[in-house]
């Protein structure tokens, strides 16, 4: 394997994220899981979505999701209800229970993100970012024609 490779470095720099900040974040009573945060802050900053919405929001299939959801409302976070608009549509919706979770997270997120990107001055912040979001948008645009061999 090329370690070297642009990649196999996002992977890696992936997993040392999720697994440092899924210990920081049980340190501080926090019992949730990095993969399953999106999900509750888009209901946090957005309010009550579907769960069609919900996926359509972060990208992901709509059976992630859901798993994702069910875990999230046996923990006690989100209630799925009827839409008061449209009863053939569920919606999604914080608990109390949720909405403290939330306002934590919010905290503890930005205390996670300066201490481990600390060794890095105001403008390399600025160029990461700017380069994986330039990044971002080109895979994005990729068609699936571009990964094949034809």
């Amino acid at each position: 394997m090329k370690r070297d490779l642009l990649l196999f470095k996002i992977f890696n720099i992936h997993k040392i994220i999720c697994n440092k900040s899924n210990k920081s974040f049980s340190n501080e009573g926090l019992n949730i899981q990095v993969e399953q945060i999106p999900v509750v802050m888009v209901i946090f900053y957005n309010g009550p979505k579907s769960q069609q919405e919900i996926a359509h929001e972060l990208l992901r299939d709509k059976s992630s999701v859901l798993r994702t959801v069910g875990s999230l409302v046996t923990a006690g976070y989100l209630v799925v209800e009827p839409d008061t608009f449209d009863k053939r549509k569920k919606c999604v919706n914080l608990t109390p229970k949720g909405l403290h979770l939330c306002k934590r997270l919010a905290e503890e997120i930005g205390m996670v993100d300066n201490i481990m990107f600390s060794n890095l001055s105001v403008a390399e912040k600025l160029i990461l970012t700017e380069l994986l979001d330039k990044c971002t948008d080109h895979i994005n645009n990729l068609s699936e024609n571009n990964f094949t061999n034809s």
